[in-house]
């Protein structure tokens, strides 16, 4: 599965047309919206899954349905995650496949490909970035840690905020628009934290799998346990670094 995700992301991505930027959807706020590329692919990744396997059912930023997270097999499918980066020319932009069973993400795959990096990753078989292995960094402080989060509306100047309590405590903090290649760099080390807290399952799903592959906790910023492979709201990094940024940040806030 991991296979068949990785081709189909590479593929998709390498002929997503970077000129077909005009808005098809709008779908609440300045900035979320879907370009006709987005459509695109989505209909190609789901053209692929089907003749696959057409019992698998495939939840899709575009066209999702909630209630397939509930299937007991199911394709997860971010067409392009950071549209808003793709419209403007920004490359920091990817495509992102996960493999769930039985509430779990078995097999994932992420390609950016104005980057040309591929995160593929199996259960129980690590996380490798153009077929070479990957692993968290070991920064174990958030003091000495480089951050990547989410900058919702007036978050900047709210004293009680998850960002200005990152950007307060930890060494350095990024907002680069792209949830699924954040994940994907605190897999190899590149960021050493990632803290987001609207996440949809797209966003969640594939990187989740690359990121635990990789060695980081995924826990929920709901409960402070193991995040389903759903949640919205996460912090992700090696388990030390996790934990010492939940003991020294008021991280876990119940909903």
């Amino acid at each position: 599965m991991a296979r068949h995700a990785a081709s189909i992301a590479v593929d998709v991505g390498k002929a997503i047309d970077t000129a077909a930027v005009e808005i098809v959807t709008r779908k609440g706020g300045r900035t979320n919206f879907a370009t006709a590329s987005d459509h695109a692919a989505e209909g190609e990744i789901l053209r692929r899954l089907r003749d696959l396997d057409g019992s698998v059912p495939i939840l899709a930023e575009e066209s999702a349905r909630d209630e397939l997270r509930r299937a007991e097999r199911l394709w997860v499918v971010d067409p392009i995650d950071g549209t808003l980066n793709f419209a403007h020319g920004v490359p920091f932009y990817c495509v992102a496949i996960g493999y769930v069973q039985d509430g779990c993400v078995r097999a994932a795959a992420i390609h950016a490909p104005r980057l040309r990096e591929t995160f593929v990753a199996s259960e129980g078989s690590g996380a490798r970035l153009n077929r070479l292995p990957v692993s968290v960094s070991a920064v174990a402080r958030a003091r000495d840690a480089f951050v990547v989060s989410n900058l919702s509306r007036g978050a900047a100047g709210r004293a009680d905020s998850r960002f200005t309590q990152l950007n307060r405590v930890c060494a350095r903090l990024r907002v680069t628009g792209s949830a699924a290649l954040e994940i994907a760099y605190v897999a190899a080390g590149r960021f050493d934290l990632f803290v987001h807290e609207q996440l949809s399952p797209w966003d969640i799903a594939a990187p989740g799998l690359v990121a635990r592959e990789a060695g980081a906790a995924v826990l929920s910023l709901a409960t402070g346990r193991d995040a389903a492979w759903d949640e919205p709201r996460v912090i992700i990094g090696n388990p030390a670094l996790v934990k010492d940024a939940i003991a020294r940040m008021d991280l876990i806030r119940e909903k």
